[in-house]
């Protein structure tokens, strides 16, 4: 990866894990752009919590079931200045038994999970070429043994594995190409669950709670810079699974 200055660029970065992802690469000393769907209160209040960093941060209200607004970011973006790094991040939660699995909920689940990450790397890759740049793609446990949460979800999870597999066997050797898997994650979502049911989350986690944004946002900058780490996938969990 060459010098900075560069930029990092986020998707659903407003608030949970995205807003971390912002937070620190922005205290890295990266610019960053991160979408968000309008909310502008929890986008100000991402922005004012990466401040302290001294670098220019951005946030822009994108519909990323929007093709050409995802291309109009994208355009935006590298009007700034080059790609360094590429987290496609924003997710939608389908859950559903098959029976409840419905075409339209399938779909969206699909294009948020996969076809949007696929229009911003190829939107972006020739930047992330010339940088010798990486592209994080976050899945989950779910798509890598199966989730609770129903098919739509746990299928689109687990194309995202694949497709970042067949991106890095293309855009080797200048991009490099990994998935962050993460278990629970202390989100704002996490916390309105009922107390018993993060009880027993905690008690089935060998390290005894969930994760802190953070420490998935540290996990998945640290393997943007692993440099010889490539169509790999990182399971960052608590022990759930040891895969």
């Amino acid at each position: 990866m060459t010098d900075r200055p560069g930029s990092v660029v986020v998707t659903g970065g407003s608030r949970g894990i995205g807003r971390a992802f912002v937070v620190e690469a922005a205290a890295r000393g990266y610019d960053v752009f991160f979408t968000h769907r309008g909310r502008g209160d929890d986008a100000a209040a991402t922005i004012a919590e990466s401040a302290t960093a001294g670098t220019h941060v951005e946030g822009v209200a994108v519909d990323v079931l929007d093709v050409p607004a995802l291309v109009d970011f994208s355009a935006k973006v590298l009007s700034h200045g080059p790609v360094h790094v590429l987290i496609n991040n924003a997710g939608t939660m389908a859950h559903g038994t098959l029976d409840e699995t419905t075409d339209e909920g399938w779909d969206r689940s699909f294009a948020v999970h996969v076809t949007a990450p696929m229009i911003l790397a190829r939107e972006l890759s020739d930047s992330l070429t010339a940088t010798e740049g990486a592209i994080l793609n976050i899945s989950s446990t779910g798509g890598v043994v199966g989730s609770v949460h129903g098919p739509s979800y746990g299928a689109s999870k687990a194309a995202i594995l694949g497709f970042s597999k067949s991106l890095a066997r293309e855009l080797a050797p200048h991009v490099r190409v990994n998935t962050l898997a993460p278990g629970p994650v202390g989100t704002d979502m996490y916390a309105e669950l009922p107390e018993d049911e993060r009880r027993a989350v905690e008690d089935e986690t060998p390290l005894g709670r969930v994760a802190e944004p953070r420490e998935i946002a540290v996990a998945g900058l640290d393997l943007c810079h692993w440099t010889y780490a490539t169509g790999q996938t990182l399971i960052v969990d608590g022990g759930r699974i040891m895969s």
